[in-house]
């Protein structure tokens, strides 16, 4: 722990990245100590709700479909400590190879299986329980990092979290939906951002999560269907009002479970957005398929319901998301109201979902995949130059 603390006082780019080992609790007792520290903190989507979005250390959710300010920042560490994650490939980037290009890795994990795996390359791996040594790590003096604190404040401000993406005139935004559902959430409320395809990754990209609230993912499986019955089994759990953003088609793999829901008179609001079949199925066929469309959406044999009348048999309510809605007392009534309510919001079939790592097709049917820096679309040179300063070319 001295050694470590050390190489933290003398780096002078240092990012902490917390994953799931890291637990609420020990997040919770460090809240003053990291913004004492003044070393940046990003957190992986499985440790989502570690800090609030308005913490002073905070600085986002990195990943291939994460926040390109924050993949910026990690990118640019001389060195990154990397604590109770795995460093998956989604983490690191497929292209792991330049994963944190300009800087040293410290990775920490109880799991020494994934500390010798050998992607993406660590300096210094630590088998220890992330939650044992944090404590007695932020109780150390880690140095001063007041330039390069400022520097990734500035990176964050230079950088919207919501970039220009297509939405045709009849549909929401889920962008804009996200930002707008963040602020009507409480501290109080269970957030279950399901587990894959595009609710999830604009979840994660978008929503501003607050002091308190409770986020759970099913990152590690990202399954299809994990959605409804991660929600009701939170809301169990928890006792608290539970906020689920599903897609389509993900909560139709589990939608039976409508009906637990609604026989335990859960505190259940859920969105669904509706874009006609499985965006990111369909994305991947557009980018790498010629568009040829096979079992993605209702023209191609995937067979989805009418979700207001789907609803209307266990006796749920269903209110059509517009824009506005936050002023709407028919919704407000409904999303502060009791029980389980439904809320359908019209997403665009044809909706891009940008920024995002990107990989193309070389000669033999091969992948390569962009470093985590290098989001599409691409920076203007001028943003680069004040923002990546300390990135290759």
């Amino acid at each position: 722990i001295a050694e470590l603390a050390r190489r933290i006082a003398e780096a002078k780019r240092p990012v902490f990245l917390f994953g799931g080992g890291v637990s609420r609790a020990t997040a919770g007792a460090l809240q003053d100590a990291m913004a004492k520290a003044g070393v940046p903190v990003t957190a992986t989507w499985n440790a989502a709700d570690r800090l609030s979005e308005d913490h002073p250390a905070y600085f986002g959710r990195p990943n291939t479909w994460g926040q390109r300010y924050s993949n910026l920042i990690v990118q640019q560490a001389d060195l990154l400590v990397a604590v109770g994650t795995r460093l998956s490939l989604q983490q690191s980037g497929f292209n792991w190879q330049e994963f944190v290009p300009v800087g040293d890795i410290v990775h920490i994990d109880c799991d020494p299986a994934e500390l010798a795996k050998g992607h993406p390359t660590i300096a210094w791996p630590i088998c220890t329980d992330a939650n044992d040594l944090l404590p007695r790590l932020f109780a150390a003096d880690l140095g001063e990092h007041g330039a390069w604190l400022d520097y990734c404040r500035q990176i964050r401000a230079g950088l919207p979290l919501v970039e220009a993406n297509n939405t045709g005139e009849a549909y929401v935004s889920p962008y804009d939906l996200v930002t707008t559902l963040s602020t009507l959430c409480t501290s109080e409320d269970t957030v279950i951002p399901c587990s894959s395809g595009g609710a999830f990754t604009v979840m994660m990209q978008t929503f501003a999560q607050k002091k308190g609230q409770i986020i759970v993912t099913n990152k590690g499986l990202a399954s299809m269907g994990y959605g409804l019955s991660g929600a009701i089994g939170a809301a169990f759990a928890t006792r608290r009002r539970t906020i689920l953003v599903e897609g389509d088609g993900g909560f139709s793999q589990n939608l039976q479970e409508i009906g637990t829901a609604a026989v335990n008179k859960l505190d259940l609001k859920i969105f669904i957005f509706d874009d006609n079949g499985y965006a990111s199925i369909r994305s991947t066929q557009i980018n790498y398929f010629g568009g040829r469309y096979v079992g993605c959406d209702l023209t191609t044999g995937l067979g989805l319901p009418n979700w207001r009348k789907l609803f209307a048999t266990y006796d749920v309510p269903v209110y059509e998301v517009g824009y506005g809605f936050e002023n709407d007392p028919e919704f407000l009534g409904r999303f502060n109201g009791p029980g389980v309510q439904a809320f359908v919001v019209p997403v665009d079939p044809q909706q891009t979902y940008f920024p995002r790592i990107t990989s193309r097709m070389v000669e033999g049917g091969g992948m390569v995949s962009n470093p985590l820096h290098k989001m599409t679309p691409d920076l203007d040179e001028d943003t680069r130059a004040r923002l990546a300063a300390h990135l290759p070319n």
